[in-house]
């Protein structure tokens, strides 16, 4: 009922303060879009939803999962979050897939994770709240940033102590144990699209 006007307004009514109400979307992962793609511009998921065929302002929003200000000077691709407004919309996405400027993406549901503190490389926090006195190397499980790691093909998991892969493996034991139990916590992780109120 919140999706009728008349509803909202009601609603709306019984607070003090002004509100406003954000609808739910649905997240979507772009794999390995090149990085000069203007995507922040203006016009640019018009241009999607006209070259895929979408409805008019079905897609909501899109972003870079890691800032420009932190991608390397090599780097030429990078994965993006769209948003997208209804269910159904997204699951024909996942299922036909998206181009953009005649190049077909890649595309998967969002899933939750299990969350990593890029500071010490532990699960259960973010860096923001991590009370480690230093930083670790997610690559060589060494005193200092990763950016900053000048090893050369030395491996360490800071998780599972194994020098065959680095914290950042999604092959790691701990990470796939985690993931597992995520899966468990969150049943529609499993699901390869997104539940709907009708058949689809």
């Amino acid at each position: 009922w919140l999706r009728d006007s008349v509803g909202r307004t009601l609603l709306e009514g019984q607070f003090d303060t002004a509100v406003s109400f954000r609808k739910c979307t649905y997240t979507l992962v772009l794999e390995y879009l090149p990085i000069q793609l203007q995507i922040e511009n203006d016009g640019f998921l018009q241009h999607v939803e006209n070259e895929n065929g979408l409805p008019i302002n079905s897609l909501a929003n899109i972003r870079w999962i890691k800032p420009p200000t932190r991608q390397t000077q090599e780097q030429w691709k990078a994965f993006a979050l769209l948003q997208v407004i209804e269910a159904s919309t997204a699951n024909n996405i996942l299922r036909d897939g998206l181009c953009i400027n005649n190049e077909c993406v890649w595309v998967h549901k969002d899933k939750r994770e299990p969350i990593c503190c890029a500071k010490c490389q532990r699960y259960g926090h973010i860096a923001r709240a991590c009370s480690a006195l230093m930083d670790i190397c997610s690559t060589c499980s060494g005193g200092h940033r990763t950016t900053q790691c000048t090893t050369y093909r030395t491996t360490r998991c800071v998780s599972c102590s194994d020098n065959t892969h680095t914290s950042w493996s999604r092959k790691c034991p701990e990470f796939t144990r985690r993931c597992e139990q995520m899966d468990k916590k969150f049943p529609e992780n499993r699901m390869p699209y997104y539940p709907t109120e009708s058949a689809w």
